[in-house]
């Protein structure tokens, strides 16, 4: 009965993750495969592994990428010896001619001077670009928000919920020697990854620079410890301090759920340069979800840290580390794959959102669907515009939450 209860759930994504892998095959202004001048070619499949924007090898491709109409240029018929083979999309996402003579197309039109191959069968937004081609690139773009995102924020919230659970207020001890020197390290790495690159920062076209201000952030506060581990085995410093880390990590979990996802990411974007990468997108929505998993955890391994088989393992002498990856860490890990799922419908609405709003600007455009539903402020009547994006982020919310629902209900057995 469970099985057939939520076997459509099970369709939807695996339509929705089919849709992601052959976004390319099935969405593409190039095509997939031609004959020019007796030579056989691949321009569209290239793209599966290569950008699009780089220059092709093939003297006879690269003639057709260099046309100033090139969005036409892939698209007639007597630039190639034979009838090419197209997508069934003939268009690729984001895509669009730079005459923008055909904004606002209804579903079902042909493009304007195009062979009948190439209709638009759900029409145009403000651009020209596809609305169908958005559709397949959105669900690309789900499946990636909702999946590395919230495998960031899973990291980051087993990390800090197993400490807080596991090892609670009195339990986790580390060498003062080694803490007074990461603690020294973190205002010099501060200093030399983000004050000494201030020009650097300031003038970024892209978030690169502040990857590499992470980096040395990370490298030099390594160094501290390091330095500390040294200085301690060389002066045999045997000091103990006791870290109240489920105090801690609770209170840090608290500011963080008080803050607003969505306005805090505005104010980064703001604060980041203009031309944001898709992928900053994905880290910031990853950094502010660990909360919900990081207090799932912790309230797990409260449980399982007094069972019987725990206590048994530390009477046998087994170290807290053993105890903790061989016993505890397992039995808390199944129950937080309901946490993880429903964050992965939280994290492709709040994609949704932060598109819907503009971030991301002209990296986004046409090829996810909160930036599909941003387009159709400009035409609020183009009703073709909203329909199919809006009705891709209701099924999959949906169909991922039914999931979870299915998963809490397992669980709970």
């Amino acid at each position: 009965m469970d099985k057939m209860r939520f076997r459509p759930v099970y369709w939807v994504l695996g339509c929705l993750l089919l849709l992601a892998l052959l976004r390319d095959v099935l969405a593409n202004g190039r095509p997939l495969y031609c004959r020019i001048g007796g030579e056989a070619y691949y321009p569209g499949l290239r793209t599966v592994f290569i950008d699009k924007d780089v220059p092709y090898s093939q003297p006879a491709l690269r003639r057709i990428q260099l046309q100033e109409q090139s969005f036409e240029a892939w698209k007639n018929l007597s630039n190639y010896d034979v009838m090419p083979v197209f997508a069934p999309i003939p268009f690729t996402p984001g895509e669009y001619s730079r005459q923008n003579a055909n904004a606002f197309l209804e579903p079902g039109k042909v493009h304007a001077a195009l062979p009948d191959r190439f209709r638009h069968w759900l029409g145009t937004e403000e651009s020209g670009r596809d609305v169908a081609a958005g559709i397949i690139s959105g669900a690309r773009i789900a499946v990636l928000v909702g999946l590395v995102s919230m495998a960031i924020a899973g990291i980051i919230g087993l990390l800090l919920g197993s400490i807080a659970g596991f090892w609670g207020d009195k339990q986790l001890r580390v060498s003062r020697v080694v803490l007074i020197s990461i603690l020294a390290g973190i205002p010099v790495a501060y200093f030399f990854a983000v004050t000494a690159r201030r020009y650097a920062l300031d003038t970024a076209e892209t978030a690169g620079e502040w990857g590499v201000s992470f980096i040395w952030f990370v490298c030099i506060t390594g160094l501290f410890l390091l330095a500390g581990i040294i200085i301690r085995k060389l002066f045999r410093a045997t000091a103990l301090v006791t870290i109240p880390a489920d105090l801690l990590i609770m209170r840090l979990t608290e500011i963080f759920n008080a803050v607003p996802k969505l306005i805090f990411i505005l104010i980064i974007a703001a604060i980041l340069p203009k031309s944001q990468s898709f992928w900053v997108l994905i880290t910031l929505i990853g950094l502010l979800s660990w909360t919900d998993v990081a207090q799932f955890v912790r309230a797990e391994l409260l449980r399982v840290r007094e069972l019987d088989y725990v206590t048994a393992a530390r009477g046998m002498g087994l170290s807290e580390l053993r105890i903790f990856f061989r016993h505890a860490l397992p039995n808390a890990l199944r129950p937080s794959l309901v946490i993880f799922t429903f964050g992965v419908a939280g994290a492709i609405m709040l994609e949704s959102v932060l598109s819907f709003l503009g971030f991301g600007g002209d990296t986004l455009n046409g090829i996810s669907w909160g930036s599909l539903l941003n387009s159709v402020r400009a035409r609020p009547s183009a009703w073709w515009i909203a329909f199919a994006p809006g009705m891709a982020i209701a099924i999959t919310i949906l169909a991922i939450n039914k999931l979870g629902e299915s998963l809490s209900e397992k669980a709970g057995q």
